[in-house]
């Protein structure tokens, strides 16, 4: 079953002292992109975040955001750094001396510095531990947007299987026509050397089936059409197969209005000619869609 690139999940769970929530949002996007904003006190946990978001999504841009509230007892401790302090101290001291500043320093001086003040996790909330609640919240979140792609991917089958359909009627109206081509040919090409002679007397029956062999085979479309009914079986496959099948599909519907156009310009004949324009509307409008697909 195919999937849509666009959803939206939401997970959350919850921790000794903490509630975690995970939301993520997936749209269009040619290759699989990740903007993930965590707070800064688990970027360590990055690279695990985006190996776990990979193992479900393939294809698509998926922006990610983790929040996180304490519950009940504080789960942080904020401490402050001593070491920092004397630093500050040292350099606004400086400060002062090189600019001959009077004015004496002030707390608010100092709290221009946000590092000075710094959370110190309590020894339940290591960051394995985070881990653990966090990749939880993440998993919730992706199944929910992976239900969510899937129904989108449902209905969106729905549609490119009725264009798909469209194409096929074309496709085969196009090679009844093709069959009575030949005698179209031939009789043109009479009526043309009868105007060419002008004396009324008998068509060299040679020349002209050598004429209208000629024309045949420079107007025939039976190969364009061999290879159309190639690229709608493979785009009918990936329809129903599994994983990532959006690239592949936008590649066949290259194909196939390779192929049409092709066929347009050699057949020369117009039922044949609004067949092709239908077929490409219907390749267009398979192209808008598949550009949702992953």
């Amino acid at each position: 079953m195919i999937k849509s690139m666009t959803a939206y999940g939401r997970g959350e769970v919850e921790a000794p002292g903490q509630k975690w929530v995970v939301e993520l949002r997936s749209l269009n996007h040619r290759f699989l992109e990740l903007s993930l904003n965590l707070p800064k006190r688990l970027w360590a946990l990055e690279d695990q975040v985006r190996k776990l978001i990979k193992s479900r999504i393939n294809r698509g841009r998926v922006e990610m955001q983790l929040t996180w509230e304490s519950v009940g007892e504080k789960s942080l401790i904020l401490r402050l750094d001593q070491n920092l302090v004397q630093e500050v101290r040292s350099v606004l001291a400086d400060l002062q001396a090189a600019g001959e500043i009077q004015e004496p320093l002030r707390l608010d001086h100092f709290l221009r510095f946000a590092d000075l003040l710094v959370t110190k996790e309590g020894e339940s909330q290591e960051l394995e531990e985070s881990w653990d609640t966090v990749s939880q919240a993440i998993s919730q979140a992706l199944e929910i947007l992976d239900g969510m792609r899937l129904t989108e991917g449902a209905a969106l089958a729905a549609d490119l299987a009725s264009h798909l359909e469209l194409l096929r009627r074309e496709s085969a109206r196009i090679a009844a026509q093709a069959v009575s081509l030949p005698e179209l040919w031939r009789e043109k090409v009479s009526a043309r050397l009868a105007e060419v002679l002008q004396e009324g007397g008998p068509l060299d029956e040679g020349r002209l089936a050598q004429e209208v062999a000629l024309l045949a085979e420079r107007r025939d479309v039976s190969e364009e059409l061999a290879r159309l009914e190639s690229h709608v079986s493979q785009f009918q496959q990936a329809l129903e197969g599994q994983g990532a099948v959006g690239r592949k599909m936008e590649f066949l519907l290259q194909e196939m209005l390779r192929e049409a156009n092709t066929i347009g310009s050699k057949a020369g004949d117009l039922l044949i000619s609004q067949a092709v324009l239908e077929i490409k509307g219907a390749l267009e409008r398979l192209r808008e869609q598949v550009q949702n697909i992953e």
